[in-house]
C-alpha cells in the first residue's frame, strides 16, 4: 500500500525529528494565525471606515496592514522546516498524496507570490491614505486557497485506500481530496484560531505609543474581543473535527496519555484565554503589558497543544493502515546533530532578539488618512 522504505537510514532519532517538527510547525501556525486574523479584520475595517467615517478604525487597519508583509516572511520561513521534517518522517505517504494533487501543489508557489505582492500593495496604499480593502480581501482569498490545498494534501496522505482509484480516475494531478469529511472541519478549525491569535497580536499592537490614543484603545478592545470570540469559535470547530474522525482514530487518541493530555491542555488554555479576553476588554482603557503577555503565553501553549494533537491524528490514522513512523533505521551522527541544534537555537534566539528590537523601537507617529 505504501512505497518501500528508503534504505538510507535517518541521520537522527525519530523522536528528535518529531520534536523539531512539532516545534517549528507550532511557530508556523502562530505566524499564520497572526497573518490571517490581521488581514481579515484589517480589510473589513478599512472598508467600513471609507470616507473618514471612523478614524481610529481606519488607522488601526493601516497599522495592521503595515506589519502584514513582515509577518508573511515568518509564515514562509517557518513553514519550510516542518514540511521538510514531515517529508523525512512521512514521505512515503506525503509524496504520494502530493503527486495526486500535483498541479495544485505546485500552484501554491504562484498563489503565495501573488498574495505576498498584494500585501505590499495594500501596505503602500494604506500609507498613502488610499483604499485597499478589496485588495486585502483578494489576498485573503488566495491565502485561503493555499490553506485548502494544504488541508487537502495533509488529509489525503492519511487515506492510502483511495490513492489507486484517484490516480486511475485522473493522473494529471488536478484533483482534491474530495469525499473526505475531515477536510473542511480541519480547515475551519485552523482559520477560527486565526481570530484568537490575531486578536492577541492586536492587543500587543495596542500598546504602541506612536499610534493615536484612540487607535490603541480600539486595537486593545477589538484584540481582546477577537481573542475571546475566536477561541470559542475554534472550540466549536474542534468538536466538529473530532466528530468526523473515524471511531478507531478517536479510540487511539484517547488511549494515548500524551494526546489526551494535549487535548486537556488545549481545553484549559482555551478557557483561560476566553477569560483573559473578557477581562482585557473590560480593562482596555488601562493599558499594560500584563494582559497581552498572559494572552500571548496562553495562545502559544494552546497552539502547541493543538499542533501535537494534530500530529497524533496523523500517527494514529496512518498506524491503522500499517504505517509505523517509529519503524525506521537510524544511524545518528551526533556531531552533525549537535551543530544543527546549536544553530537552530541560535537562529530562534536571533529571531526573538530582532522581535524585541522592533518592539522597543520608538518609531514615528502613524497616520493613515
Amino acid at each position: 500500500m505504501f512505497p518501500a522504505v528508503d534504505p538510507i537510514p535517518l541521520p537522527a532519532p525519530v523522536w528528535l525529528f518529531r520534536v523539531l517538527h512539532v516545534t517549528t510547525l507550532a511557530l508556523h501556525f502562530l505566524s499564520l494565525h497572526l497573518l490571517v486574523g490581521g488581514l481579515l479584520m484589517a480589510s473589513i475595517w478599512t472598508l467600513m471606515a471609507r470616507g473618514g467615517r471612523n478614524a481610529p478604525m481606519r488607522d488601526a487597519a493601516g497599522a495592521v496592514a503595515n506589519r502584514l508583509p513582515i509577518i508573511m516572511t515568518f509564515v514562509i520561513n517557518l513553514g519550510v522546516p516542518p514540511l521538510l521534517f514531515t517529508q523525512v518522517l512521512y514521505g512515503r505517504a506525503l509524496y504520494t498524496s502530493s503527486v495526486l494533487i500535483g498541479a495544485w501543489w505546485i500552484a501554491v508557489i504562484g498563489l503565495l507570490m501573488a498574495a505576498y505582492t498584494l500585501l505590499y500593495v495594500a501596505n503602500a496604499r494604506s500609507t498613502r491614505g488610499k483604499g485597499w480593502g478589496w485588495i486585502g480581501l483578494v489576498a485573503l482569498l488566495l491565502i485561503f486557497k493555499i490553506a485548502f490545498i494544504y488541508s487537502s494534501n495533509m488529509t489525503l496522505m492519511l487515506r492510502p485506500e483511495v490513492w489507486p482509484a484517484m490516480y486511475q480516475d485522473n493522473p494529471s494531478g488536478v484533483q482534491f481530496n474530495s469525499g473526505d469529511p475531515t477536510v473542511m472541519p480541519r480547515l475551519i478549525f485552523m482559520l477560527a484560531g486565526s481570530l484568537a491569535v490575531g486578536g492577541v497580536g492586536m492587543m500587543f499592537l495596542g500598546l504602541k505609543k506612536f499610534l493615536a490614543a484612540e487607535t490603541t484603545l480600539f486595537l486593545r478592545r477589538w484584540g481582546a474581543r477577537l481573542a475571546a470570540i475566536g477561541i470559542v469559535a475554534q472550540a466549536g470547530a474542534g468538536f466538529w473535527v473530532m466528530s468526523t474522525q473515524p471511531e478507531a482514530v478517536r479510540e487511539g487518541l484517547a488511549a494515548s496519555s500524551v494526546y489526551s493530555g494535549c487535548l486537556i491542555a488545549w481545553g484549559a488554555t482555551a478557557v483561560l484565554l476566553l477569560g483573559v479576553g473578557v477581562v482585557a476588554q473590560l480593562k482596555a482603557s488601562a493599558p499594560g503589558w500584563l494582559m497581552p503577555s498572559v494572552a500571548g503565553l496562553l495562545a502559544f501553549v494552546n497552539v502547541a497543544a493543538m499542533t501535537l494533537f494534530r500530529d497524533g491524528i496523523r500517527e494514529v490514522t496512518l498506524g491503522l493502515h500499517g504505517f509505523d513512523v517509529w519503524d525506521r533505521a537510524v544511524a545518528t551522527n551526533w556531531i552533525v546533530v549537535g551543530v544543527f541544534l546549536v544553530l537552530f537555537v541560535a537562529g530562534l534566539g536571533v529571531i526573538f532578539w530582532l522581535g524585541s528590537v522592533v518592539a522597543r523601537a520608538k518609531g514615528v507617529e502613524e497616520r493613515y488618512a
